[in-house]
């Protein structure tokens, strides 16, 4: 419960300060977060879905194949395990909403797709060794969603490929290392 107290926030604070800064470049409206169209709702929601697809699976391959994905896996697990399925799911909306907003709505518009990704990575990075695999990876990350972001014009996909990801993994991890004996 500690984890998702800091997570709501961390995120509320980052959600204000993006939205505030989205207004001030006066694009702030429904149809950056929601488009007004059918057919662009539905294909939207495919980017989206097929994004967090790529990504978990590419995840889940490197957590069996690499020895760093392990040792970052037990890491992470230390921090995220164990939580309840609506914890995670609190934890996946609040970082998904916030971090794409903040880093595809308000900063990327201005400064542009490499300087997103990098800046993405380096909220990721903890000072620790065992933890730069997750920076490089959300540096990477970084770029495939804002690819996506500049593809539609709109933070649904991103929203939804970066919160589906982060609740498929820690469900995931929280199986993994809270259902295995130690």
């Amino acid at each position: 419960m500690k984890i998702l107290r800091s997570a709501v926030r961390v995120y509320s604070a980052l959600l204000v300060i993006a939205l505030i800064w989205v207004y001030f470049q006066d694009r702030l409206s429904w149809s950056l977060f929601w488009p007004l169209e059918i057919e662009a709702l539905v294909l939207q929601g495919a980017a989206g879905l097929a994004t967090a697809l790529f990504m978990i699976l590419l995840s889940i391959y490197a957590s069996k194949n690499f020895l760093w994905a392990q040792m970052l896996e037990d890491e992470v697990s230390k921090i995220l395990v164990p939580l309840q399925v609506w914890e995670i799911g609190a934890i996946a909306i609040l970082s998904g909403v916030a971090e794409e907003v903040f880093f595809r709505g308000a900063f990327q518009p201005v400064f542009g797709l490499v300087p997103a990704s990098l800046l993405f990575g380096l909220a990721h990075l903890v000072p620790r060794k065992e933890f730069l695999p997750w920076s490089f990876y959300a540096v990477f990350a970084g770029f495939l969603l804002g690819s996506v972001f500049e593809l539609t014009r709109s933070l649904l996909p991103v929203v939804l490929a970066h919160t589906l990801v982060n609740f498929v993994l820690i469900v995931i991890l929280n199986r993994r290392h809270y259902m295995q004996p130690a």
